[in-house]
């Protein structure tokens, strides 16, 4: 299909405000920002030079693909509108990491996957040349075509089929969000103690930035991977002002303490072979 150069955007929240300035800035030219709420179409699309629209009847078909950025849930209703009541022709494509190829290629011949692999927010300005771009599509061409696109804004660009992209995702649950739940969690704590949560930044730094080459499992520290029955009943005993976080605290620690003993005797195990 040759190099994508003109693209749309269905969506003007995170994920898409967060690529649109990006293919802006790599050359690509941004036609339509679809969103039904008009005044966000137009906040987005005024920033980047693209006409915004709240029909998907309006899409312009002078753009060679449309990349659908709208909340997971919201994928399967917005294709089937796009089918029955736009005139769409080009490459389509959604960001969803949990939604499979077919929520597309049932309905379009053109269509794909442009995953990327992190979290976005208004809060945050995560650096996407750096960001996993998990590429899928109904066809090779298709594919080749938005790999060259991912790589005109990362570094990391990687076809991922949609079994592959759903375990991903999966992991990312429990990487990104049951984490930040996490630090969520510790910061009610430290502010019952009247302690600005703060105070956790350089651990929390300190862990992520450890990460690397070394299975995290390996990288376990603390009371639980330690063995260290005492200080695991006193601290569940401070819990005792936060009733709902003690059963939280015995699962992790358990599985903490059942992924070492696996590990130990798997590692051990293949010694002996």
């Amino acid at each position: 299909m040759g190099k994508i150069k003109k693209i749309s955007l269905a969506g003007s929240g995170n994920v898409a405000s967060h690529l649109a300035p990006a293919f802006a800035l790599a050359g690509i030219e941004i036609i339509n920002i679809y969103s039904p709420n008009p005044n966000h179409a137009s906040l987005l699309a005024n920033t980047i030079g693209a006409v915004p629209i709240n029909d998907v009847a309006l899409f312009d078909n002078s753009a060679e693909c449309l990349i659908i950025a709208i909340p997971d849930q919201a994928i399967a209703e917005f294709a089937f509108s796009l089918k029955n009541n736009g005139s769409f022709t080009g490459l389509i494509a959604h960001t969803s990491g949990s939604q499979p190829l077919s929520v597309l290629s049932n309905l379009f011949p053109h269509s794909g996957v442009f995953y990327p692999l992190q979290t976005f927010s208004k809060f945050s300005h995560p650096v996407l040349s750096e960001v996993p771009f998990c590429i899928e599509a109904s066809s090779p061409d298709h594919e080749e075509g938005l790999c060259q696109l991912a790589g005109l804004i990362s570094q990391d660009v990687r076809l991922i089929n949609s079994k592959q992209r759903a375990m991903i995702h999966l992991a990312a649950v429990f990487a990104c969000n049951f984490a930040n739940h996490m630090y969520a969690l510790a910061s009610d704590i430290l502010q019952m103690a009247g302690i600005k949560p703060d105070i956790l930044s350089s651990l929390i730094t300190e862990t992520a930035n450890r990460l690397g080459p070394t299975h995290p499992g390996f990288l376990q520290t603390g009371p639980a991977v330690r063995g260290d029955a005492s200080t695991l009943n006193f601290q569940l005993q401070l819990l005792n002002d936060f009733p709902e976080l003690i059963p939280i605290y015995r699962q992790i620690s358990e599985s903490i303490v059942k992924w070492h003993i696996n590990n130990r005797l798997n590692t051990t195990l293949d010694q002996h072979e």
